[in-house]
């Protein structure tokens, strides 16, 4: 039987050692990052839930934003995507701010008719600015629906290859992002048609103010084709999703 020096047997010894502790390591490794992507996993659900639960305004989100469930690398991950989801937010918040603005409401639902007439100056001017602010909004969601601007929050973070993976695999979804895109540029363009369409409603009796009155329920025209474009008016504003009250000028 021939036999392995001693020094021999030392080195494979070391080496299976060195071995065993590697793998020790990275299986470690694999379960603690499994725990921490399995808190993440359960922190933006929550997330998810809260905005399901009480729609974007709920503060608790922004505290949820605002604080870290993760460590070492994960937590650079975790920072760059709250990141992203704060910046989101906010376009958001500014867009259900345009359905909730007084002035607008106000003009949309016609509780102004009576001052602003028959020039309709302030309802014109409600109208466009609304119109900027929308255009402005649906450009900044269809910006943070692209995925190098998605990839640009991780990139400040200087993340090795396999965090970049994770961080894609959460974020990253071509079908979902376009869809998206595309259901912000048709929610955006009917909004702003909608808003067109009052503006021409404004800009029409505003033009023809002289062919017109009004008194407290009623308004009439001089002629049937000032009454019948009018009701044009009505018919497409009466089937837009704001719902308006001209039923008291019908």
């Amino acid at each position: 039987m021939k036999r392995t020096s001693k020094a021999f047997t030392v080195t494979l010894m070391a080496i299976y050692t060195v071995i065993l502790i590697f793998f020790f390591v990275v299986g470690y490794f694999v379960v603690d990052g499994l725990q921490i992507e399995s808190r993440l996993d359960n922190e933006f659900a929550e997330i998810e839930y809260l905005i399901n639960r009480d729609g974007i305004t709920n503060t608790n989100i922004d505290i949820r934003l605002n604080n870290y469930v993760s460590e070492g690398e994960y937590l650079y991950v975790e920072m760059a995507i709250k990141d992203y989801f704060k910046d989101l937010l906010t376009e958001c918040r500014k867009l259900n701010a345009i359905y909730e603005d007084l002035p607008l409401t106000t003009v949309l639902y016609l509780y102004n008719f009576d001052e602003d007439a028959p020039e309709f100056s302030y309802s014109k001017r409600v109208l466009s600015e609304k119109s900027n602010e929308l255009e402005e909004i649906g450009n900044n969601l269809t910006y943070y629906f692209d995925e190098n601007t998605i990839m640009s929050y991780a990139e400040k973070y200087n993340l090795s290859w396999y965090y970049v993976d994770y961080y894609k695999s959460m974020m990253i979804d071509d079908t979902i992002l376009n869809e998206n895109k595309e259901d912000i540029e048709q929610n955006i363009d009917y909004l702003l048609a909608m808003l067109d369409t009052y503006t021409d409603f404004f800009t029409f009796l505003s033009d023809n103010a002289e062919y017109w009155t009004m008194d407290e329920d009623y308004i009439y025209f001089d002629t049937d084709e000032l009454l019948e474009e009018y009701n044009h008016y009505l018919d497409i504003i009466n089937n837009m999703d704001f719902s308006s009250d001209f039923e008291s000028f019908a």
